[in-house]
């Protein structure tokens, strides 16, 4: 994969990801909860490649009781799944920068979830609201998918810059655009990498136990794939700062300037 790639980042994250995947293991629960509870409300939403997404289509042939639970299982799975990736920034963080998790950060997980499930929520709703002004339209598909990729790029690196930096949600999304465009490539390498990884899951548990591979590929993608994509996002954010720390075989440390 990274001589596919040429990303050394890559080879980084999945440093990351090897040498603390028991503690990942433990918080990618939240990730699997995150997927699984729109699916347990019995929400208007298909499985496909592991993940879940609603049908916008038939949200206006909902009741207004079949409205609350949605947006109750929806807010639920978005919370989970803010914290799993702060969760997981705060992996790399400890990995990369080579400090101690004092309580004062451990303190603000609860803070920093809370920041980054506001700004899915937001999100979300002007999706949403998007998305049923082109089903009105009638809008073709492609165009409904080129605007939700929109909606969603500048917050592509929120998560590391409001854990990692610490930065206020406005100053946060202005850091992930500005790193966005310094670096667009590794955008593109972290897409590329993600729907490998996915599409690699999906095919091969649909030829092993192909009666149950939406379930397994869901647990799959919950507990190694989602984590790793964001430990790779991390890493790719971390990196504007062009220092990488690792750990010798005496788990010594040292700094060295990446070209």
């Amino acid at each position: 994969m990274r001589g596919c790639l040429g990303d050394m980042v890559f080879e980084n994250a999945l440093s990351t990801f090897s040498k603390n995947i028991g503690i990942l293991l433990v918080f990618s629960v939240s990730f699997l909860l995150g997927l699984f509870i729109p699916i347990l409300a019995s929400t208007p939403t298909y499985n496909a490649m592991g993940a879940v997404f609603l049908r916008f289509m038939s949200i206006p042939e909902m009741s207004w009781l079949d409205a609350v639970i949605i947006a109750v299982a929806f807010l639920l799975s978005n919370y989970f799944v803010a914290f799993g990736i702060v969760a997981v920034n705060l992996i790399v963080k400890r990995e990369r920068t080579a400090i101690n998790l004092t309580n004062e950060i451990i303190s603000n997980i609860s803070k920093n979830t809370f920041t980054i499930f506001m700004i899915f929520v937001f999100l979300f709703l002007v999706n949403a609201a998007v998305q049923l002004v082109l089903m009105e339209l009638q809008a073709p598909y492609w165009l409904s998918a080129i605007i939700f990729f929109l909606i969603y790029l500048p917050a592509f690196y929120v998560g590391p810059a409001i854990v990692i930096d610490e930065l206020k949600p406005f100053h946060a999304i202005k850091a992930s655009i500005e790193h966005i465009k310094a670096q667009p490539g590794r955008v593109v390498r972290w897409v590329i990498a993600g729907l490998a990884l996915l599409f690699i899951t999906t095919y091969a548990t649909y030829f092993i136990i192909p009666g149950f591979f939406q379930w397994v590929t869901l647990a799959i993608n919950s507990f190694f794939i989602i984590p790793f994509l964001i430990v790779y996002q991390a890493h790719n954010y971390i990196e504007k700062y062009g220092i990488l720390v690792t750990r010798g075989k005496r788990r010594s440390e040292r700094i060295i300037r990446v070209k």
